[in-house]
């Protein structure tokens, strides 16, 4: 059984789900230190299915959210912000120990697995360490991701303030400092009476195997890393093996015999921020829908009117949006009333699957239609279509087709990928109905992608695969069917009343631009219902603080918009508050 739950202070929430045994039993605790930013979007689901297997094992589990990052109070330019980290894993220990696991068990991964070290050996009670694919120091976290950055992005994102920017996250001068502290070499005694540590093929570590030389201390690899972390969303592939080879392990370094657990109470409303009155930001994890999605409401109780802003988990991610921006619009919008719910679709993040026999952690998946539906209905009872709902990628077209089932008072579709293969047809289903939006890719086309029987191809020679890849999609979306091309469906949605907002980069704009005439396009701005925001050199995944910062202004501006002209007014009482919940079932 999953369980939402908050943690740690009241004025400053973690926030962290418990995995408990199905039998209410456990022979030990597990802690689930997870990596940063885009590490951890791309190890969400990995992470989730170790404490499942885990809990197979007779051992419960909490996974949890650093302070200031993911559903946690506060954010990643507060001060002390390594102390605060470490702190937050001295708080997840406290809590799988309140539970009655006596004996105890650290995992970490990446940055996550430095941290999990560090406060193994300042503690020194800890049972159990696993450092999965770990990151030998905070120092060489930032080069390495600093070189990250340097390869993804056509732009600097060098810093002449001490910072350093890496994606999808700015760590600042004395965060920087403090972070470089951090170094497992350094440590001194055996940090935990068992040791696994699991490292990279492609990287040995020897500073941290001649660190770790000890009798108590196994060295393995895992096989699967490169495939979960280094693919782009949505082509990561779950490292089974790895993640089996970890709770064996972990079962065989526990005791035999299990005592019974009293696990956490279940999540309700938390105080995550205040208004300059001292009113307190609420948030909620929340069950959504007769399936039970997952999400987490963000208001200001009392003071809310207007749509609601839905927020739809980008890709094969979980909630958070790219570099945690639903999270921090969420914050910002509550201080001016403005309602919103982030969530995972079902199958994705911590929703569950809405029927035994629907295959997880796909995206674009059909059932992502009835989910969008049933966090309408469920946010907004007594109207449906009173919310604007968000989307980045994968999510920015299920947004725009999801319009056509519940025809919303606005869309803001950020970098929408219109064309791709849908995932019925890969099992050789007939294309669903209910995509108006969606251009289906030709299984040839789709060979070059992922890990397609072409796919080096397009490794070997990457500048070119660039460019291919745009030219695809643009001949793709010129040659569909009439009604499939854009500038036909945005006639249908703002006819309909439907308020459409683009923000893209030039990639993605191009073939929406295309798709009809300079007149068509002319007529559909007259209408007041459709706008659409070019950006050149937008980086796809908002991974760029700067460029992100921008789509933050700007889609507040069109919220605060919306909000305006549906006469909102603080005070004005929010229609249908979800009911919070205790617990939901993966």
């Amino acid at each position: 059984m999953m369980t939402p739950i908050w943690f740690g202070t009241e004025d400053r929430p973690l926030f962290g789900v418990f995995h408990t045994p199905a039998d209410g039993r456990a022979r030990a605790g597990a802690v689930i230190c997870p990596p940063f930013d885009r590490d951890y979007m791309h190890a969400h689901y990995a992470l989730r299915l170790l404490a499942e297997r885990l809990a197979e094992h007779g051992v419960c589990v909490l996974r949890f959210d650093y302070d200031g990052t993911g559903d946690s109070a506060g954010g990643p330019q507060d001060p002390d912000r390594v102390a605060a980290w470490l702190g937050s894993v001295d708080a997840a220990l406290d809590v799988v120990r309140a539970a009655g696991a006596a004996t105890t068990v650290l995992i970490g991964m990446r940055i996550g697995a430095t941290f999990a070290g560090a406060v193994a050996e300042r503690r020194g009670d800890v049972d159990g360490l696993v450092l999965w694919d770990p990151v030998v120091s905070g120092k060489a976290y930032l080069s390495e991701q600093r070189a990250l950055s340097a390869l993804s992005f056509t732009e600097s994102t060098d810093r002449d303030d001490g910072a350093v920017e890496t994606p999808g996250m700015r760590f600042e001068a004395p965060t920087v400092e403090a972070l470089r502290a951090v170094d497992l070499t350094k440590t001194v005694g055996p940090l935990a009476e068992r040791v696994l540590v699991l490292p990279r093929p492609e990287k040995p570590l020897a500073r941290l195997a001649k660190r770790l030389d000890e009798p108590h201390v196994e060295w393995s690899e895992v096989t699967g890393q490169a495939e979960l972390m280094d693919t782009g969303s949505p082509n990561q592939v779950m490292p089974y093996d790895d993640i089996d080879r970890i709770a064996d392990w972990v079962s065989s370094a526990v005791p035999a015999t299990s005592a019974r657990l009293q696990p956490p109470g279940p999540a309700g409303p938390a105080t995550v921020g205040r208004l300059a009155d001292g009113t307190a930001i609420v948030e909620t994890p929340t069950a959504l829908g007769p399936a039970g999605l997952f999400g987490v409401v963000t208001d200001v109780p009392g003071h809310t009117g207007g749509p609601t802003a839905v927020f739809l988990n980008v890709a094969n991610e979980h909630r958070l949006g790219p570099a945690r921006l639903w999270v921090d619009l969420a914050r910002q919008w509550a201080t001016a009333g403005i309602r919103s719910v982030r969530f995972d679709l079902s199958g994705l993040g911590d929703s569950p699957t809405r029927q035994s026999d629907q295959r997880r952690f796909v995206t674009r998946a059909p059932e992502s239609f009835d989910d969008v539906i049933d966090v309408c209905r469920a946010v907004s009872p007594d109207d449906p279509s009173n919310v604007v709902l968000f989307g980045l990628c994968a999510s920015a077209y299920q947004a725009l087709d999801s319009a056509f089932d519940v025809f919303p008072r606005g869309v803001v579709s950020i970098n929408p990928i219109l064309s791709f293969l849908p995932p019925e047809l890969v099992t050789g289903d007939t294309l669903d109905p209910r995509r108006h939006v969606a251009i289906p890719r030709p299984s040839a086309m789709q060979a070059f992608r992922g890990d397609g029987r072409l796919a080096g191809l397009r490794k070997r020679f990457p500048r070119l695969a660039v460019r291919g890849r745009e030219l695809s999609e643009t001949l793709e979306a010129l040659t569909a069917a009439r009604e499939r091309r854009p500038a036909a469906w945005l006639k249908k949605l703002t006819d309909a009343g439907v308020d459409v907002l683009l923000i893209c980069g030039d990639r993605e704009a191009r073939p929406i631009k295309l798709s009809g005439t300079t007149w068509s396009f002319r007529r559909l701005e007259r209408t007041g219902r459709y706008r659409l925001d070019l950006i050149p050199g937008l980086e796809h995944a908002l991974l760029i603080t700067d460029q992100r910062a921008d789509v933050r202004r700007r889609v507040t501006e069109y919220m605060h918009r919306l909000a305006d002209a549906d006469g909102h007014a603080t005070g004005r009482p929010a229609n249908g508050h979800p009911t919070p919940v205790g617990a939901t079932a993966g």
